[in-house]
């Protein structure tokens, strides 16, 4: 990031908001420094057409306006303007309860690529008075949704820009990747996957990719663009989204292990040392890994096929053990192994949004600034002093902002042009927008109005691209899938009572009695949850919904507990153990899931492991069931007796089929 050209922007973004009339090539090239210093016209031509690329792909309305002279012979002029009222985030208010659906509208994002997006907006909402001082109590019901998928980021900007793109693609048939070519439509999320849906150039017809499933890097090719089919909706191909139809497989499972298997399946009968479950399923691949997670305990009796994938995966850890280890990067990398962006416009981006926000928080602390905008306190002042030499043409006094900080307090003046919030940029408007339409459709917000006067709201304030949005991108959560528990523990919620559980722990394949405090019910992408203070433990703790047996509910609480949202799914202690992966690009997902405290990249992007992760566990013990699921995709390194537990496991679950 070129914190140079960053100013640049930022004083030609104040010249052209500054002018009624538009300001002429010309004018600019002797008032802005950067300009001025051009070495040649045709270097000058280059960096104003460049930058005027830039701010229009910020959507700000960069407008341009032709002059003809009088007579045939004068010169044609040519000036640039940015219209205030087309720049500037209309008024906009919200009631206690718009305010309390569209805070969670944009939580909704916490743990996904357009988190910062949905941030941005609130606060720009904020900035601009919108939100009322006080809000009602949190929901009872909290989803969030991510986009671990690395390339969901570059497919969005290619779809919302209309960039053809090409890809690699593992297809389910036989596993081999191939070149794609498509022009992105949009992307959805639906049944806990991403997919992008968009016409496969090669093929010229519409096609659905499932995002897990791409692999390397996205290439954009940006000098091609299209136009999507009018009406297109992703929501709608959503909708027409079913899962596949249900077939039965036969399995022996041992006694009293298997828990989870149980309760899905019905017994049909026993032999010796063996239940016998059918057990309907949509996808073998999914249930292929499932069953080989559980290890020596089961056998797959029907169909022949699922026997062959569970032995496939088992097979696959095997051979992964043996695999020869790459060169790995030095320094740790980002552990969400996304797509980290610094760019000069990201960096305008956060500055015009740091000037309003100062303006309406005069004497702010700079620890406050730094911590709302998710930036250190060194990035905060290089941002203040490059603020300081940016301003109206001509530089005088008053043309430039004057920011000062000498107590830590933070002031600000002379800078009209940039006093108000820009509008909602098309990440910002879509991450309210789909945020707002899949909370509509939940338990107990379905029909709420709110939400429908929320949507209405910020679809004005965003203009005419608001049309667009949930035709690009668009979710569709599935509620808890057990109704009944759910309404119970709401009510234990609003009565603040406790609740005796019934819970299955997994890795111990162990049903546990315990009482519990509920604080809040939410979700992360189809997976729901109950965050409680657990009495057995002694500590707050997170259960799965679809793991609790049985629920009813217990006494009032009395010493009610504090709790923040919790920013991992897995609570960290003392006495955890560090654990070492190596990771398959299939399996990068790993390190965002489970919070790993470093990823180091392969140098080589092509090799066989894609990353060297490091994650935190409380036990050990369920890490073989992880291996044998993802069958060689995964492969444990650390600690030794673990990695020989997980082998071990599979090599056990292999004698089966022997």
């Amino acid at each position: 990031m070129s914190a140079t050209r960053t100013e640049r922007l930022l004083n030609l973004l104040i010249a052209l908001l500054e002018t009624r009339y538009g300001r002429s090539k010309e004018f600019l090239r002797l008032n802005i420094q950067a300009y001025r210093e051009s070495p040649s016209e045709e270097a000058f031509e280059r960096m104003f057409e460049r930058d005027k690329v830039d701010l229009r792909a910020m959507g700000i309305p960069l407008e341009t306006a032709t002059e003809h002279g009088v007579f045939e012979d004068d010169l044609t002029t040519t000036s640039y303007r940015i219209p205030k009222d087309k720049y500037r985030l209309p008024e906009v208010r919200f009631s206690v309860e718009e305010a309390a659906v569209l805070s969670l509208a944009a939580r909704l994002w916490d743990r996904a690529a357009l988190g910062t997006a949905a941030a941005r907006a609130v606060r720009k909402i904020e900035t601009r008075g919108g939100l009322p001082e006080d809000f009602p109590a949190e929901p009872l019901l909290e989803p969030r949704i991510s986009t671990r998928e690395p390339a969901f980021e570059d497919l969005l900007e290619a779809a919302t820009a209309r960039h053809e793109i090409s890809f690699d693609y593992q297809g389910t048939a036989d596993q081999q990747a191939r070149s794609r070519r498509v022009q992105p439509w949009g992307l959805g999320q639906k049944f806990g996957n991403w997919y992008l849906v968009g016409l496969d150039v090669d093929r010229g017809e519409q096609r659905l990719y499932r995002l897990s499933r791409i692999s390397g890097a996205i290439t954009v090719l940006t000098t091609s663009s299209f136009g999507r089919p009018e009406g297109f909706s992703v929501v709608e191909v959503l909708d027409r989204m079913e899962l596949p139809a249900q077939s039965l497989a036969r399995i022996a499972v041992r006694p009293d292990r298997a828990q989870a298997l149980r309760d899905r399946g019905t017994l049909s009968g026993s032999e010796p040392g063996w239940d016998l479950l059918e057990l309907p399923y949509n996808s073998l691949t999914a249930l292929a890994g499932e069953l080989a997670a559980v290890g020596p305990n089961v056998i797959v009796r029907a169909p022949q096929q699922l026997a062959e994938a569970v032995q496939a995966k088992l097979q696959a850890v095997l051979e992964a053990s043996n695999s020869p280890l790459p060169e790995f990067a030095e320094e740790p990398g980002n552990n969400r192994l996304g797509r980290a962006k610094s760019t000069a416009q990201d960096h305008l981006r956060r500055l015009v949004d740091l000037v309003p926000f100062l303006v309406h928080h005069q004497g702010m602390h700079l620890d406050e600034i730094a911590t709302e905008f998710g930036i250190s306190r060194r990035q905060l002042e290089a941002d203040l002093n490059l603020m300081m030499v940016s301003g109206l043409p001509g530089g005088f006094h008053g043309d430039l902002m004057d920011v000062s900080w000498d107590d830590g307090h933070v002031y600000i003046a002379d800078a009209e042009e940039l006093s108000e919030p820009v509008r909602f940029s098309l990440d910002e408007a879509s991450a309210l927008l789909v945020g707002l339409e899949t909370l509509s459709a939940l338990p107990g917000l379905a029909g709420d109005s709110a939400v429908r006067t929320a949507m209405a709201k910020i679809s004005a304030a965003t203009g005419e691209a608001a049309s667009g949005i949930t035709g690009t991108i668009g979710v569709r959560l599935s509620p808890p899938q057990h109704a009944g528990s759910l309404e119970l523990l709401q009510q234990a919620m609003r009565e603040k009572r406790q609740l005796r559980l019934s819970y299955l722990v997994p890795h111990r394949d162990e049903v546990t009695e315990r009482t519990v405090d509920p604080l809040r019910i939410f979700s992360d992408d189809q997976a729901w949850y109950l965050q409680a203070w657990c009495h057995s433990a002694e500590a707050q703790r997170i259960f799965r919904l679809d793991r609790i047996r049985n629920a009813e509910l217990a006494g009032f609480i009395e010493d009610a507990v504090e709790s923040a949202f919790p920013e991992r799914l897995f609570t960290p202690g003392e006495q955890d153990a560090e654990v070492t992966l190596l990771l398959d690009r299939s399996a990068r997902w790993v390190a965002d899931y489970y919070d790993a405290q470093s990823v180091r990249l392969a140098v080589d992007e092509s090799a066989r492991w894609h990353a060297l992760v490091t994650i935190q566990v409380g036990t050990t013990d369920w890490l073989p069931q992880l291996v044998a699921q993802y069958g060689g995709a995964v492969r444990l390194l650390a600690p030794p007796q673990a990695a020989q537990d997980a082998l071990d496991w599979a090599r056990e679950a292999l004698k089966n089929y022997s």
